[in-house]
């Protein structure tokens, strides 16, 4: 008997691996971050921090890093700059702009225009496959998310940053168990 799944092409899960949070005082505090596996193919991760002043201007500077032979993490194909308070209110139709966009408003409070304050958080959160296309070659990867602020402030003033690390891997498929046959 010939499994369908055996005859198309594997299936490319982005499985997070781990995940790093930083934040500048007097601008946030309490920030916490941490991974939770799922199964096997799927970790969510939960970040919590409370900002101590409102962000009026918000701009993510986005970066995809690739982990090479020396093990070093190298630039991979993005290095782009969003203004998410754009994004937000739809002044800027930005690909990746849209795809932060996506995964903050399934999984975080971070929905809704300009300014920020208070406690952001997000909860499951993780990179599902209808994200990202399936371009990128098996390996580990760098997402390097740094959030200033524009308004009021010197020229990019920075807040905070997100680190995530994701392995981009083949599904691995459960065993079937064999039926117990007595003879």
């Amino acid at each position: 008997m010939c499994d369908i799944f055996q005859l198309s092409e594997p299936i490319i899960v982005y499985k997070l691996k781990n995940i790093e949070c930083s934040t500048v005082p007097g601008f946030s505090a309490n920030a916490s971050c941490h991974i939770r596996a799922v199964n096997w193919n799927k970790a969510v991760a939960e970040m919590d921090v409370y900002l101590l002043r409102p962000l009026y201007n918000i701009t993510i500077r986005f970066q995809i890093l690739k982990r090479d032979y020396s093990n070093q993490f190298q630039p991979f194909l993005v290095d782009v700059q969003i203004n998410m308070c754009d994004a937000l209110s739809r002044r800027s139709f930005i690909p990746y702009g849209l795809i932060i966009l996506r995964i903050s408003r399934m999984f975080s409070n971070f929905n809704h225009s300009c300014p920020y304050y208070g406690h952001l958080l997000a909860r499951d959160a993780y990179l599902n496959e209808t994200f990202l296309p399936n371009v990128f070659p098996l390996g580990f990867y760098k997402l390097n998310i740094t959030i200033m602020e524009n308004y009021r402030t010197p020229p990019s003033a920075h807040v905070g940053g997100i680190v995530w690390y994701v392995q981009v891997m083949q599904a691995i498929q459960p065993k079937k168990k064999k039926p117990n046959r007595e003879v």
